[in-house]
């Protein structure tokens, strides 16, 4: 038993040294495939189409893309009855399609909008000609192209049938007041291919801020010639523009930008007058009292008095007071006093007076 250990031993190295170290098939390299565009939109405007896009950040298996990767965009037309229900096959897309612009990575700058949170987004302006309005169906694709010739997937096809619109709206006015500022405009009364009258269903109403983009502030186009932005601080500078809108909700169609009109609202406004002021004669002062005024930039009250037979008040108080009641000292018998209060905010606007009181010190009155 002994002597058939070792040769068990021996035969197994016979039967595994075959197999050990031996090498299956040179396998090819998994090819790179660029990720596909996850955000791609296309809206009108007037005469353009606009072309939006967040471009992909690597490949498939997490890699980064090199930074001489370039975006390609591509145009199909579609012809003929019923065209503009139908979406060309990937493979009919690139047969039929011709390109229209080739962004090179160190162009790309010149097409970016904004950036947001990690996210920058790029736009293209297609300027459509007569024919395209003839069309029955323009078709768009995106395609990423590396340096070493490696393509993406064309992006999802977006299908638009260009519309002709409205001119943009004219005349924008706007109004500063307490509680808004109020933006009016009138419509245009022809389309970008001088048609008449002017297309639209309602407008959308925009605002911008130093650097910053501007923003729609209406959720839905407004359907009549005025907007009242109640979201407004004084001090700030706001840029207000409009467009016409033939659609009711994003991606809209809209008209070219109005004219911008700036404004830069100031404190203007008064605060209300005071009410409720009452007085009472205590000692050898008459006692003043009222409510409280409610506006948060609120500085302070000033008391006004004046005697039997003067035309005028006369301040009592050069800087105003905090408190909502007065003393007066100053009093002699045996004549009458009439007071008012005024209320004045931070930027000096001073109210209209109140109601006015009148009281007399009695002489011996304790």
């Amino acid at each position: 038993m002994k002597k058939f250990f070792p040769f068990l031993i021996f035969v197994f190295i016979l039967i595994t040294f075959p197999s050990c170290g031996k090498k299956g098939p040179i396998l090819p390299p998994l090819p790179k495939v660029v990720q596909e565009f996850e955000v791609f939109e296309i809206s009108q405007r007037g005469r353009k189409l606009l072309l939006e896009w967040e471009n992909p950040a690597a490949y498939t298996d997490g890699s980064p893309l090199p930074a001489t990767s370039e975006v390609e965009i591509w145009l199909f037309k579609l012809e003929g009855e019923g065209a503009e229900n139908k979406t060309p096959k990937p493979e009919e897309f690139e047969k039929g399609a011709r390109l229209l612009a080739s962004i090179k990575q160190e162009e790309s700058s010149a097409f970016q909008t904004r950036a947001e949170e990690g996210t920058v987004r790029f736009l293209y302006p297609y300027e459509l000609t007569q024919n395209d309005f003839q069309a029955r169906s323009l078709v768009f694709g995106l395609r990423m192209k590396t340096k070493r010739k490696k393509e993406s997937e064309f992006s999802s096809l977006l299908s638009v049938k260009p519309r002709i619109l409205s001119f943009p709206p004219r005349a924008v006015k706007t109004q500063v007041f307490q509680d808004r500022i109020e933006v009016r405009w009138a419509a245009a009364e022809k389309n970008v291919d001088d048609s008449s009258p002017a297309l639209f269903i309602g407008f959308n109403v925009y605002r911008a801020e130093g650097d910053a983009p501007p923003r729609r502030l209406n959720a839905r186009p407004v359907k009549n010639r005025k907007y009242d932005d109640k979201e407004y601080l004084i001090g700030k500078t706001y840029r207000y523009f409009i467009r016409a809108s033939a659609t009711e909700s994003s991606p809209y169609m809209e008209s070219d930008d109005s004219e911008v009109i700036e404004v830069s609202p100031e404190d203007t406004f008064p605060p209300a007058a005071p009410s409720g002021l009452i007085s009472i004669v205590a000692g050898d002062f008459i006692s003043l009292t009222w409510d409280e005024n409610r506006e948060e930039d609120l500085a302070g009250y000033r008391v006004w008095r004046k005697t039997e037979g003067e035309d005028e008040f006369k301040l009592l108080t050069p800087e105003p007071i905090r408190a909502n009641a007065f003393n007066d000292a100053s009093v002699e018998a045996n004549k009458r006093y009439h007071y008012a209060v005024t209320a004045q905010d931070g930027s000096g606007n001073e109210s209209r007076k109140s109601k006015s009181v009148s009281e007399i010190m009695k002489e011996g009155f304790e």
